[in-house]
């Protein structure tokens, strides 16, 4: 197994409040899983738009975050997720 950097984007959210639910929930899932946030927010050096709503996340495998995704754990919060906002989700192996 080799660590994974996962980095999520937020490109639209349609009800704040679960939203923000959502990522306190979350954050205490993956911080009990060892999950690392290594990075949030940001800007753009190029390109639109100017402020980015990111977020980096070290795992220690994609089979880690995979499997946290599709746990009976995570599956409330996904779907709360998936009403509150559009997310772009991307697994970047660790060199």
């Amino acid at each position: 197994m080799s660590e994974v950097l996962v980095i999520v984007e937020v490109v639209a959210i349609r009800d704040e409040q679960a939203f923000q639910d959502y990522r306190a929930q979350a954050r205490v899932q993956g911080a009990a899983r060892g999950v690392a946030v290594v990075g949030r927010g940001g800007h753009t050096i190029e390109g639109d738009p100017p402020y980015l709503d990111v977020m980096v996340q070290r795992w220690p495998s994609e089979q880690a975050f995979r499997d946290w995704q599709e746990s009976d754990e995570y599956r409330p919060l996904r779907d709360i997720r998936r009403r509150a906002a559009d997310l772009r989700i991307a697994v970047v192996p660790v060199i």
